[in-house]
């Protein structure tokens, strides 16, 4: 069961105040919104959250606009490390 995924990620413009303000998971190490929830698997402990994409269990929650603004400065920084190669 899937809590929440995207496909194409819009930009900040082309967000409602209620997406902008959405709660999304999303994996602390890959940033990944593939969020996953074993319930089998789910204990005391853990929920049973997992990322889809590195199947980290480091799972973090904020706004979406949030997770977007820090995405769009995670892939400028990408950019910017490659034209310096």
């Amino acid at each position: 069961m899937a809590r929440s995924s995207s496909s194409t990620t819009p930009n900040s413009s082309q967000l409602s105040p209620e997406e902008y303000n959405e709660p999304v998971y999303y994996c602390a190490d890959c940033h990944s919104l593939n969020i996953l929830v074993d319930e089998l698997m789910a204990d005391s402990f853990w929920d049973g959250s997992y990322c889809g994409s590195c199947s980290s269990t480091n799972i973090k929650v904020c706004a979406f606009g949030d997770w977007l603004a820090e995405e769009e400065r995670r892939i400028e920084k990408q950019k910017e490390l490659e034209w310096n190669r």
